[in-house]
C-alpha cells in the first residue's frame, strides 16, 4: 500500500534565505523527519525573484523557494510516500529559521 503525505508551509523571516541556508535546512529537515536523500541539496538562484532550492529522498522529496518582499516569504512543499509527522516539521521548520510568522497545511 503506497502512502501519500504532502506539507505545504509558508513563513516570513527578518532577511532572506539565502542558498547556503537553503541547502543546510534541506539538509537538517531531511533528519528531522526522517527522510535519507539519494543526494545533496541543489540550491539556485532566480534573479531578483529570490532563490530556490531542492532534496530528492528516496522516498520523494522538498522543494523550498525564498521571496524579497517586505518581510521576506519563503515557501516549503515536502511531498513523500513514508509517512511522517507534519506538526514536527512545521515546528521544526518556523524554530529553525525564527520565523515571524509560519502556518502550514497538510495536503
Amino acid at each position: 500500500m503506497l502512502v501519500r503525505q504532502r506539507i505545504i508551509m509558508e513563513g516570513t523571516t527578518e532577511k532572506i534565505v539565502g542558498m547556503a541556508q537553503i541547502r543546510s535546512f534541506l539538509v537538517a529537515l531531511s533528519q528531522e523527519v526522517n527522510m535519507r536523500p539519494l543526494s545533496k541539496p541543489f540550491a539556485y538562484p532566480a534573479e531578483e525573484m529570490g532563490f530556490g532550492g531542492w532534496i530528492h529522498w528516496i522516498t520523494s522529496g522538498c522543494h523550498f523557494y525564498s521571496y524579497p518582499t517586505s518581510p521576506p516569504l519563503f515557501t516549503v512543499d515536502a511531498y513523500t510516500c513514508k509517512p511522517f509527522d507534519p506538526k514536527k516539521a512545521a515546528e521544526f521548520t518556523k524554530k529553525y529559521f525564527n520565523a515571524r510568522e509560519l502556518v502550514w497545511k497538510e495536503v
